[in-house]
């Protein structure tokens, strides 16, 4: 099996070779994110290696947000061993991340980049599953505190949202701002609760032809118990309902017992779906 390659740092004027490897090679992993693989070029650690100056893996995992470093990338070809390349480019970027950087992490979305992770000693942390919602029941109305206004989420209000979303979520599954912009631009339908002009609540949904996914929703601690999640997802059936949608997907986590509860109650149901989480944490 060949063995003789060079691990460099991607180059802007690499992106049409990674574009063409991508497309042709069987071995990618590309991370669930709202941007495309190759637009973490110029992001390190964004590392390619080569054999004879032909391109034959690639790996990304630059931190976003600054404790978490997501494996956004990961591809080989095919007469390559996978677990050597993978883990020269995660030793490779050890050297790379500044201190702070907590973990590694990476989706399990196809079973050779599970099995490769596992035998490189990472830790299977959670499972993400996976719920569905049909229109096919009355909607139920879940009202909130009149004093709360819900109007459809603006550009403006991003850096607010971020600020909550990092209030709401551990650091592993947080968006900082750079990706909440793309996942605004990215949303069909996104709206915000507030409170005497405060965002304490806001969901981003995207959608496809016959269906929607809601990627996020979230309510600051201090107003969770009162409905604001509910009506968040009210207000997002209806508007599905009106384009003729009638069928949308969320995903959480195994152990979110308080966001599955709020997602049965609306009439979500758990489908036979879900993603295993690893993670490497490293040394402080």
């Amino acid at each position: 099996m060949p063995g003789d390659y060079t691990i460099s740092p991607a180059r802007y004027e690499d992106h049409s070779t990674l574009a063409d490897f991508l497309a042709f090679e069987y071995f990618v992993h590309r991370h669930l994110d709202w941007r495309t693989s190759l637009d973490w070029l110029g992001h390190q650690p964004f590392n390619v290696a080569k054999a004879d100056g032909e391109l034959v893996a690639c790996y990304a995992a630059p931190p976003e947000p600054e404790s978490v470093a997501w494996i956004r990338l990961f591809a080989c070809a095919a007469m390559y061993s996978r677990q050597n390349l993978l883990k020269h480019f995660l030793e490779l970027s050890l050297s790379e991340y500044k201190p702070g950087v907590e973990m590694i992490a990476a989706l399990g979305l196809e079973n050779w980049f599970s099995k490769n992770l596992i035998q490189l000693n990472f830790e299977l942390y959670q499972q993400i599953i996976v719920l569905e919602w049909e229109d096919k029941a009355p909607l139920r109305t879940f009202p909130a505190d009149s004093s709360f206004y819900l109007r459809l989420m603006d550009q403006k209000d991003l850096a607010e949202v971020a600020a909550l979303d990092a209030l709401c979520f551990p650091p592993l599954w947080q968006i900082p701002m750079a990706g909440m912009k793309h996942a605004f631009l990215a949303s069909g339908h996104a709206t915000v609760i507030e409170l005497d002009q405060q965002i304490v609540g806001y969901q981003i949904t995207t959608e496809a032809l016959s269906s929607a996914h809601l990627a996020r929703i979230a309510v600051h601690p201090n107003y969770r118990g009162i409905n604001l999640g509910a009506s968040l997802l009210h207000n997002l059936f209806r508007h599905y309902q009106k384009l003729g949608i009638h069928r949308i997907t969320v995903n959480t986590q195994n152990d979110n017992l308080t966001s599955q509860s709020l997602y049965k109650k609306a009439g979500f149901v758990l489908i036979d779906e879900s993603y295993p989480v690893f993670i490497q944490r490293l040394p402080g």
